[in-house]
């Protein structure tokens, strides 16, 4: 019994053992097909790619972009990554520039482009991902409605936070500052404007600039896709003085009695060491303002301030005025 009981057990690892070693040699056969393949595809093809094409351009009152439905067909080098992934599923698009003058036009809405006038355009398009050995499509067709166009000003939008004591001047500037849509007439009366994407920072101590997208409106094409932004901010200090408030504009027969005579104006001023006294100021009310409004009370307004200063702000806001009649001597 010990025998048959021991033979039995011995089966049992033998044929483990056999299983335990198909099991080794099947992965082993799987990481070397891994290696092979990634070695593969690493290495460089010459093979036709196919691309769908959109082609931009600038025709006079035309869309500024159209798809050909034909085909773009190359010869290029790349490597089997990049191959791949052009294989699988539709052709993808490449997006290509070329100028107005490059363009025939074929009648209607239609306009054809000979490949090899834009073959360094094409060239571009494709990157550094595929070395272009030769183009086997003659010419592309492609529809460029006709549409109107108007300028209108771009809106920045930001949302930008500063260090303690620092805070912009001037607010986010844009070059451009406005853009030329394009688009059907009856929805192009109802855009005013274009707004920027969010420009997104945080703590700033410093001036900032950069490049932003424009908002897309659907149906709506830009003459351009971006904008240079920038912001200058600058490190500030706070300070408060007493300033009187005086009268413009009184005939001399006239005075006004202002009460009270004197505010607390809080301003922000660039850092620096220069020291600010109320005669730097001149805060005052308008006697035509006075005639025109309904009450005695008045909005001082700073006319005249040393260099340097950003903001202000004044309390009381508001001044009683009297006019009275000058006694003449």
């Amino acid at each position: 019994m010990t025998s048959v009981s021991g033979t039995s057990e011995s089966g049992r690892k033998g044929r483990w053992r056999d299983r335990k070693e198909w099991l080794l040699l099947l992965l082993s056969l799987f990481l070397a097909f891994v290696v092979w393949l990634l070695h593969s595809l690493s290495l460089q093809y010459s093979v036709f790619i196919e691309y769908n094409v959109r082609l931009e351009t600038s025709l006079q009152g035309r869309s500024r972009s159209s798809v050909s439905e034909d085909v773009l067909i190359i010869r290029g080098k790349a490597d089997g990554y990049y191959i791949l992934r052009q294989r699988i599923g539709r052709p993808k698009t490449l997006k290509v520039t070329a100028q107005a003058e490059s363009m025939t036009y074929k009648g209607g809405d239609v306009f054809s482009v000979v490949c090899e006038n834009i073959k360094s355009n094409i060239v571009e398009a494709l990157g550094s991902s595929v070395e272009l050995e030769f183009i086997v499509t003659d010419s592309l067709d492609f529809t460029y409605p006709r549409i109107v166009s108007r300028k209108v000003p771009i809106v920045p939008k930001s949302s930008i936070t500063y260090m303690p004591q620092y805070m912009s001047v001037g607010g986010m500037v844009l070059r451009p500052d406005s853009v030329e849509i394009y688009g059907d007439a009856g929805l192009l009366e109802s855009v005013d404007s274009v707004f920027t994407e969010t420009v997104s920072r945080s703590n700033v101590d410093g001036p900032i600039q950069g490049i932003c997208g424009l908002v897309p409106i659907r149906r709506v094409e830009y003459s351009v896709d971006a904008v240079y932004y920038s912001v200058d901010v600058v490190r500030y200090i706070e300070e408060t003085l007493t300033v009187p408030v005086t009268a413009l504009g009184v005939p001399e027969d006239k005075e006004m009695l202002i009460l009270p005579s004197t505010v607390t104006l809080t301003f922000r001023r660039v850092f620096s060491n220069e020291r600010f006294t109320p005669d730097d100021f001149v805060l005052s009310v308008d006697y035509d303002d006075f005639i025109n409004t309904i009450d005695s009370e008045l909005i001082p307004e700073l006319t005249s301030s040393p260099a340097g200063v950003l903001s202000w702000s004044i309390s009381p806001r508001y001044v009683d005025c009297i006019l009275v009649d000058r006694d003449n001597p």
